[in-house]
């Protein structure tokens, strides 16, 4: 039974719940563990290794998930894999701000402002428009449960695969509901990727609210990545904000993290994915190197769909290289 509080972060998408039930009897068929239990507030601290991998010619058997639930999705050459590599290794990360209300993020009291004011008032160069409202970055936001793994996911994508661990551009923390506000990261001043609060155990209804107005609202979102934790898979509240995304029509995508930690596999693909709305495209990773994952698969496929998000063309640098 869901408790209170959790019933209020999902008060803006009530109306979803029944529609999101029906899903549920199709992908609600996995063995889901136990929540990760705090660490009684120790922190994750990983320092950057230059060491390379060990080299796997055998990927592990999740792996070949990828091709089954991306048949829609044309498959990316090496090129194109190398050339993405290529971008998100050089590229200077710098994390630019945090909002604990839609207002506060960069340009929305500007647009409002703007919007209020219909005496036809021009801006520099002679446009109806600020110019920082014309010109700003595409942004992709990570969605989900507390948990999941966005900010590990995202030190993943900012990290030279050839590094044994990650760096730590958004601070991660094994405490589940660490994220409390929005975190935007700048990537070689191309695109952004924003962190959001996660919902479930120790989150908020101010939290909620304020992920929904983002992901709602916000012009710059050109894409959002839902997080499922492969080790707990999908629950009525993934469910839900899948259905909120396809009832606004926001383009999103799925990305399975800690697939390391998967036991059971045959079960776990039991989960019929492609009756989810809105057709998304899946993607399985794993962040962190182990034993039975001496590299971070999956992690260039992500980046590739990323690119394609924000319109960048392949061959595109960043303006804003890492030193």
């Amino acid at each position: 039974m869901m408790s209170l509080w959790t019933k209020r972060w999902f008060s803006t998408t009530s109306s979803l719940t029944n529609r999101a039930a029906d899903i549920g009897k199709i992908v609600l068929n996995t063995k889901v563990q136990q929540p990760f239990k705090s660490d009684g507030g120790r922190k994750q601290r990983q320092v950057a290794k230059t060491k390379k991998p060990a080299r796997d010619s055998n990927p592990p058997a999740w792996y070949t998930l990828n091709q089954k639930y991306s048949s829609l999705f044309s498959e990316p050459s090496a090129t194109e894999i190398n050339s993405v590599n290529h971008f998100f290794n050089s590229s200077d990360v710098r994390y630019e701000w945090s909002a604990a209300h839609f207002i506060d993020v960069p340009g929305e009291r500007l647009k409002e402002k703007v919007s209020n004011e219909s005496n036809g008032k021009k801006f520099q160069g002679k446009t109806y428009v600020p110019f920082e409202l014309v010109n700003g970055l595409p942004e992709v936001a990570f969605l989900g449960k507390s948990n999941a793994g966005k900010s590990t996911l995202l030190n993943s994508l900012t990290t030279d695969l050839k590094q044994t661990s990650l760096g730590e551009y958004a601070r991660a923390s094994k405490r589940a509901g660490f994220t409390k506000t929005l975190n935007s990261f700048n990537i070689g001043n191309k695109f952004r990727i924003v962190d959001t609060p996660g919902y479930g155990y120790n989150s908020s209804a101010e939290q909620g609210n304020l992920t929904m107005e983002y992901v709602s609202q916000r012009q710059q979102l050109a894409r959002c990545f839902l997080l499922i934790s492969g080790e707990q898979g999908f629950n009525d509240m993934d469910l839900q904000i899948v259905e909120f995304l396809s009832s606004i029509g926001k383009p999103f995508e799925i990305v399975f993290t800690k697939m390391d930690k998967v036991k059971d596999l045959k079960g776990f693909q039991n989960m019929n994915l492609h009756e989810l709305p809105g057709l998304p495209g899946i993607i399985f990773t794993n962040s962190l190197i182990s034993k039975t994952c001496p590299k971070r698969y999956g992690v260039d496929l992500l980046r590739r769909l990323i690119f394609q998000s924000c319109g960048l063309q392949i061959g595109t640098k960043p303006s804003r290289q890492r030193k």
